[in-house]
């Protein structure tokens, strides 16, 4: 229906994979129990994975080294890492900026930190946020297949590419890219709801309303 049209994982994937080579040391914020960066992390020096949920962590095997740890407070020294990753993270953070201080200290000059988040413009973050948190594990597990464990709230409080800009630019990063990618699969659990996904994300591609796309990407350099 849409020739071109690639997943926002994949394109996250591909941000990463431009920025890992075999001497790259990678640390992975939130990196749960998923093999998303399989390939791309394989490649280097050294891939570090961190999350609050050691269950989680324990059932990584992507990962051979993993820290049970916040993102408000990274167990590692100043100037470890070349690159940090964070996917479906920014919409869980209660803390932004204080998660992204420590990305900073934890990078070398010249690092980067790449992430893939929803965006809170979007219709789909709006349906989300009607349902209660404490609702949330019920439709993650009976939609997606995910354990009940794998829910965290959400709170959307840097998830626009405004804020996002607002709260990383202060911090002593600059903005390399940013990419903001449609996709009408979240509701799309029928026929019809996936041609009215299909619908409401080409109104998305009129000039007035491209920054409300479902998904962010990006791709932020420190100084």
């Amino acid at each position: 229906m849409r020739p071109g049209w690639r997943p926002s994982t994949t394109l996250y994937r591909q941000l990463v994979g431009a920025h890992v080579d075999d001497r790259s040391r990678v640390l992975d914020v939130g990196c749960g129990r998923s093999e998303l960066l399989a390939t791309e992390l394989a490649r280097a020096a050294r891939a570090v994975g961190t999350d609050p949920d050691v269950a989680s962590l324990r059932a990584n095997e992507t990962l051979p080294l993993r820290a049970a740890a916040t993102g408000e407070r990274l167990p590692f020294p100043d100037r470890t890492f070349d690159l940090v990753v964070l996917a479906w993270v920014l919409e869980h953070l209660e803390r932004p900026t204080a998660v992204f201080r420590e990305v900073h200290r934890v990078l070398c000059p010249g690092g980067r930190v790449a992430f893939l988040t929803p965006n809170a413009w979007n219709y789909n973050a709006w349906l989300i946020r009607a349902v209660p948190n404490r609702l949330h594990h019920v439709f993650t597990s009976r939609l997606y297949g995910r354990p009940a464990g794998d829910t965290f709230p959400t709170r959307y409080r840097c998830n626009s590419t405004g804020v996002i800009h607002r709260t990383l630019s202060p911090l002593g990063f600059d903005r390399e890219r940013i990419v903001l990618n449609g996709d009408p699969s979240y509701i799309a659990v029928n026929e019809p709801l996936f041609r009215l996904g299909v619908l409401l994300e080409s109104l998305y591609d009129l000039a007035p309303l491209r920054r409300a796309r479902v998904h962010l990407i990006g791709l932020y350099r420190k100084h």
